[in-house]
């Protein structure tokens, strides 16, 4: 310590309230080069756990498609799935970043030749352009209703399961009546509240477009990297924890059909002794 004294550098936490100076491009909530550096870390953090939740989400549904894949009794599909998952699990993480950055996403047209998906979703040089609800007071209570309904159906779902390992009995109607929990409360609630949806679409604005949710070129090849590098591990995961099972039903079908050949061969050598005794 008395040597940082000495050398007039300062320790702490004192510098979060300092000014930062510098801008971040993606953000979750408000920044500019006026807040302090408590705030960039506040930035850093959300800016983490949006990438994180999404790239977990989508990884593990990649994932568990090209793992079912793999144990497809489709060649070219089982083969392109063994391609998929020895290809990107064998490529360090920050080659596929710079590969989806610079080769995929710089060779992108620019913002007045984008490519249109439905006049609704934009893709070129400086990101995706997506349409953003716009979230009005009267969607509260739907949003409110989404919750409850989510939370009613796995206590319902709870209930039945538990009557079905105490009795022996369940109910065939089971996913139907989710399906309507999940869909039926946020409708109704919906219909009295008379919220109203609208939907903000991105729009071409002299060089660039405006509104909507922009995903900017950094995160969308981030988040492909992250995304295929991961689901790569997982689809092995699935496919290990599905093998044994195809395995034990294979063996299963082998040992009744060897069961059904000794059978009948046993019946037929019946069947030729009864002849010779008659």
């Amino acid at each position: 310590m008395n040597n940082l004294q000495h050398r007039g550098i300062s320790t702490g936490f004192d510098f979060l309230s300092q000014e930062a100076g510098f801008g971040i491009i993606q953000t979750l909530v408000e920044y500019d080069e006026s807040h302090s550096y408590g705030r960039t870390f506040t930035v850093g953090v959300l800016n983490t756990l949006l990438v994180s939740s999404l790239g977990i989400a989508l990884a593990t549904v990649l994932g568990f498609l090209v793992g079912i894949a793999r144990l497809s009794a489709n060649w070219l599909l089982a083969r392109a799935a063994s391609v998929f998952i020895e290809t990107f699990r064998n490529i360090p993480l920050l080659l596929q970043i710079f590969f989806w950055y610079f080769a995929v996403l710089a060779a992108l047209p620019h913002p007045r030749q984008s490519l249109a998906f439905g006049d609704m979703i934009f893709l070129n040089l400086r990101g995706l352009y997506l349409p953003q609800p716009a979230i009005e007071q009267g969607l509260v209570p739907v949003l409110a209703s989404v919750v409850v309904a989510i939370v009613t159906a796995l206590v319902v779902r709870a209930k039945i399961q538990q009557r079905r390992l105490r009795t022996g009995q369940g109910t065939t109607a089971m996913p139907w009546l989710l399906v309507g929990i999940l869909v039926g409360i946020p409708l109704v609630v919906w219909h009295f509240s008379g919220a109203t949806l609208s939907v903000e679409l991105p729009q071409l604005r002299g060089f660039n477009f405006r509104g909507g949710i922009t995903i900017i070129p950094e995160l969308g090849a981030l988040l492909l990297a992250l995304t295929i590098y991961t689901a790569a591990f997982i689809a092995e995961v699935v496919r290990a924890g599905l093998f044994p099972s195809v395995f034990s039903c294979l063996y299963s079908r082998v040992k009744i059909f060897v069961f059904a050949l000794n059978s009948r061969r046993h019946f037929s050598s019946f069947f030729v002794c009864d002849l010779f005794q008659d």
